[in-house]
Formats: structure tokens, sequence, C-alpha cells
């Protein structure tokens, strides 16, 4: 039933386009649907995704996005010889420029749009990331940072923000050196009653008495990277350190420094049967108050964005994956984290548990690209997902 969805509105999408009716959406190798040529031949072809949003700090919505594969001839021809050859397809056959747009809205009166870019040279020897993004924005944040409050607080948030990183491979190993670049303006209000709240404690939530914060700054990554699909691996490992330095030089309001680390491992159990690991580690430090936008928190399915925010924030989940038929997965997750204002608070602090399970569809064999859905249920509430390729 679920995939019957998601098959309609791909193809109502797709058949808008004048010359999507000269395309084949089953494929000849096993006959079952496949958007892979449509991708391909079509110059102007996109993937479509359509997604429920059930997040819910943001609250109940709908989000669509359009995914573009880009390659130049010789590279879909080789795709081709490899689809024809392999039920796996291309999978590991990354396309050089992989590009995003979508935008989105929410019951609460969020609105949103963004887009994006990644591109690669020199046989994935650097990798450049580009994006940005514009919303009005309703999320609940909760109190942290010793206010000794129970607090829900409803902040809007409109304006703007962009990212972009380049990467350099060194030599012919899966280590990549970086730099990462992020800007972000806001203006803030809290669409909930404060007047409870002593002033001085309501404009700390607020972020030292500015309303329209901006922050800057400037990284360095390092990335070792031998995952086997970008979209979906079964097998590799992905380690990443970011540090980041935002300082007012940089064209913000604040001076505070953010360390990031993130383990994701697969290992094949047998031909069709995998296990994922991911392990995080977030950490933020600062000598004077800064935006609550500004701190980490837990990120699991099942559990809201920003319900669980510290200045130190950790978690793990694991994945078994089971490949039911070439086209079919099977998945199930479970992931708990931590939370505190300082690594030893975190590590007394109680973990935050969730756990779920989900689907993924091959929609595109030649580019090993997977679609589907995980339901996941955490402390307070239970959500689900539309995810392109891992739920990591």
């Amino acid at each position: 039933m679920k995939l019957n969805i998601i098959t309609s509105v791909v193809l109502s999408s797709l058949f808008f386009s004048s010359s999507a009716t000269a395309v084949d959406f089953f494929d000849p190798i096993d006959g079952q649907f496949d958007v892979g040529e449509y991708l391909a031949e079509n110059a102007y072809g996109f993937l479509p995704v359509p997604s429920i949003i059930t997040e819910p700090s943001l609250g109940t919505g709908l989000m669509v996005m359009g995914l573009f594969l880009h390659e130049d001839e010789e590279q879909s021809l080789q795709r081709q010889k490899v689809a024809r050859e392999s039920t796996d397809g291309g999978a590991n056959l990354l396309t050089p420029g992989i590009s995003v747009i979508g935008l989105g809205a929410t019951d609460n009166k969020t609105k949103f749009a963004f887009a994006g870019h990644r591109h690669t040279w020199k046989q994935d020897g650097i990798r450049y990331l580009v994006g940005g993004a514009y919303g009005d924005i309703n999320m609940n944040y909760y109190s942290q940072l010793n206010l000794g409050l129970d607090l829900a607080l409803d902040l809007n948030m409109e304006g703007y923000g962009v990212l972009q990183t380049v990467q350099f491979r060194i030599a012919d190993s899966p280590v990549f050196l970086g730099l990462s670049q992020k800007y972000l303006s806001l203006d803030l209000s809290a669409n909930n009653d404060l007047s409870f709240i002593p002033p001085e404690l309501s404009d700390r939530l607020l972020g030292l008495f500015n309303l329209s914060p901006t922050v800057s700054s400037l990284g360095a990554i390092l990335e070792y990277d031998s995952l086997d699909n970008f979209f979906m691996p079964s097998k590799g490992y992905d380690y990443t350190l970011t540090y980041d330095w935002y300082d007012k030089a940089f064209g913000g309001d604040y001076n505070y420094q953010s360390l990031s680390a993130t383990g994701i491992n697969y290992w094949p159990i047998l031909d069709n049967l995998s296990f994922g690991l991911k392990l995080s580690y977030q950490s933020v430090e600062s000598s004077s108050s800064i935006p609550i936008f500004s701190y980490p928190y837990i990120d699991l399915r099942g559990i809201p964005s920003n319900r669980y925010q510290g200045e130190n924030v950790s978690t793990a989940e694991i994945e078994l994956l089971w490949k039911v038929t070439p086209r079919w997965m099977l998945l199930g997750f479970t992931g708990s984290g931590l939370a505190g204002s300082s690594a030893s608070e975190m590590w007394d602090a109680d973990n935050q548990n969730s756990y779920g399970a989900g689907f993924r569809y091959t929609i595109a064999r030649r580019y090993g690209l997977y679609m589907g859905i995980d339901v996941a249920k955490g402390p307070e509430d239970t959500a689900w997902y539309v995810n392109i390729g891992t739920g990591f």
C-alpha cells in the first residue's frame, strides 16, 4: 500500500514532463517499477520526493523535494553497462553532481525552502558542498543551561542560512581534509507568554538580549570515508571530525566553538543482511550566553528536534538491514542519547531511547537509490519519516 502511494505520486510528477512519455519506467532486468532510465536519459529528469512532516517540534505538514543526479555521457554509458550485468546496478558509481531543491509547510504556520548541490572532481579527489535555506519557522525549544525550569519555548525564527564545505583526498587514501563555512541570520520572537518568567531568564532564553542574532563560522574537517554506497551503504566506515570557530571577526555576533565527532559503521553479516552502528558526540563551548539554537541536541528518529539539548550531547544508534529481495529491504533500529550542560553531567543524565522499523524500495536500481518509510517511537512521541537511503 505504501509503495503504491509513492509510485502514484512519483509517476504523476514525472508525467508532467512532455519528454517523460518516451521513457520506460519499468526495469528491463526484473520488470519492476524504476525511475533510473528517466533520471539518466532526460536532461531535466529528477526524483520527486513527497514527505509528510510529523516532526513533533514543528507540527504536521508536507514537504516536497526534487533530487537531481548529474553525469556526463561517458559516465552514463558506464553505469548502463554495470546495471545490465549486476542486480545492484551502478550503486558504487556515485554521480559527480547531486542537486536538491525543496519547500515545505506545517500546520503551526512554519514555511521553508532550501536548495543544495554536491559536486566532486578528479574521481572523488575533491568534494564540494554548498547549500542555503530560508524559513519562517515556529519550533519548540526546551529549557536547559541550568535555568531550573521545565519550559517549552515556542520560538519563531525567520531568516536564512548558508553552508559550504570543500574537502581534498589525501593521496589515494580514504582520508579527506577540508574547510567549512557557515552563516545564519535570524529574527527571533516568542510565540508563548513568558510574562511569568523573570525578565533576566526570558532574555537569556532568547540569547543575551539579542533578538536578531547572526552566527558565522569557519571550520576544519577531518574525514575517513570507505562506505560502498553514498545513499544506502552495506559495508564500510565514515568517521568525521569537525571543529567550528564562531567569531565576530567572521561577521557574527558571538564568539564560541563547537565540536562534532560522528562515526558510521556498516558490516555485512550475510549476503543479504547488514548491521549498522552510528556513534556521535557534539559539544559547544562559550564564555558567555549564545542563542538557544546554537546548542546541540539528541538527534534520533522518534525524538523531537531540540527536545533534549545541552552543551554536551552523545548518541548511539544501531540498525539491522535485511535485503528480502533485490528490490525490497526491511530494517529495524534502536538508539539512545544523553544531554547535559557538561561532560560529567551528560553521563549522569537519564538515557533518552527510541526504536522503530521501516522499509526501502529500490527506486532507481542503476544508481543504487532506495526510498522508503521509517516509523519510530521515542519517550514522548511516535513519528514517521520518508527517507532516501539510510536513516543514519
